[in-house]
């Protein structure tokens, strides 16, 4: 009886240590249950410029119990340790990216292994600024400049030259002319060079673009520039339009007048000028000179003969030229 009772007082002693045994201990935590594998790979930047740094975290699906080892690996031009650690009690590290410096935009590869689980993130790299020197990166114009005019222009580098640089300098046109080669001081930053426009010896140049190029270590910078025609005064071999002029008979002896405007294509010089007999002041530029014709042209053309001189008599226009009329209605 006293062997009975003794197991009963046994068994209900274990019950109670039973149930009084904490959750803890009788249950595994998150932590322990978790078998930690490699979930992600992320950049702080996606793009960066050469020889400059960025951040990369690798994250673990879970706090690991126990530090774990993840090995990295990345594309030429991109460097990453070759492991890291995730401390224990912990799901995430953060490791430092380095590039190197480059000429040319590339993309590259970082590869993070835990496990066999391999994740990848991909990094661009951008052109150095300065490497291996300044290279031009804008030039700098007038909108427009006019035949016989100078223009100035201003080259800028992507940073300070350290020493005198020399940019190659060209032009699109034989009628702008740049220097060759324009010194970009040490300390400095932009240069600034003068591009000549000339004119033709007679008539007139019509408007055209060129193109200004700055070039060193085969990186260019260009501007546009409109050249217009040139701002001087008549003189010979320029050129003159007319009108349509409306003939209208007038009196009883069958003949038809009207009035041609005479256009120049520039102002008439000091003193002025003698067009057909009529007298365009300076600066003008047209002048209206009276028709006479005897009948209405059947073709409705007119041939005629003008005659331009300057105030010192000299011819700068004596030719024939036809032009259109038209009867009046």
């Amino acid at each position: 009886m006293s062997r009975c009772f003794a197991r009963l007082v046994l068994g209900i002693v274990l019950a109670v240590a039973v149930l009084n045994v904490p959750a803890a201990v009788t249950a595994p935590s998150a932590e322990a249950a978790c078998r930690p594998a490699l979930k992600s790979l992320t950049l702080a930047r996606s793009s960066v410029a050469g020889g400059s740094s960025t951040t990369a975290t690798i994250r673990l699906t879970c706090r690991t119990p126990r530090r774990a080892k993840v090995q990295l690996w990345a594309s030429t031009g991109i460097r990453v340790p070759a492991y890291v650690y995730v401390a224990g009690g912990r799901s995430t590290r953060v490791v430092t990216v380095r590039t190197s410096p480059t000429t040319v935009r590339s993309s590259g590869r970082i590869k993070a292994v835990y496990r066999q689980v391999v994740r990848r993130a991909t990094l661009v790299r951008t052109a150095t600024p300065c490497y291996p020197t300044p290279v031009p990166t804008a030039v700098a114009l007038p909108a427009y400049v006019h035949a016989g005019q100078r223009a100035t222009g201003t080259v800028t580098l992507d940073c300070v030259a350290k020493t005198s640089l020399a940019v190659s300098l060209t032009s699109s046109s034989s009628w702008v002319t740049v220097p060759g080669t324009l010194t970009v001081q040490a300390g400095r930053r932009t240069a600034s060079f003068t591009a000549a426009t000339k004119a033709p010896a007679t008539g007139t140049l019509p408007a055209f673009n060129v193109t200004i190029r700055a070039t060193r270590n085969r990186k260019s910078a260009a501007r546009v520039m409109q050249v217009r025609p040139e701002i001087r005064s008549f003189r010979l071999g320029d050129r003159f339009t007319v009108n349509e002029p409306v003939l209208t008979p007038e009196g009883s002896d069958g003949w038809v007048r009207g009035t041609l405007r005479i256009t120049l294509d520039h102002p008439a010089p000091p003193g002025g000028l003698d067009v057909k007999g009529s007298i365009v002041p300076e600066g003008g530029t047209w002048t209206d000179v009276r028709i006479d014709l005897d009948s209405y042209p059947p073709d409705s053309r007119v041939t005629d003969h003008l005659t331009i001189t300057d105030s010192a008599d000299n011819v700068l226009v004596d030719a024939d030229f036809t032009y259109i009329v038209h009867p009046a209605p």
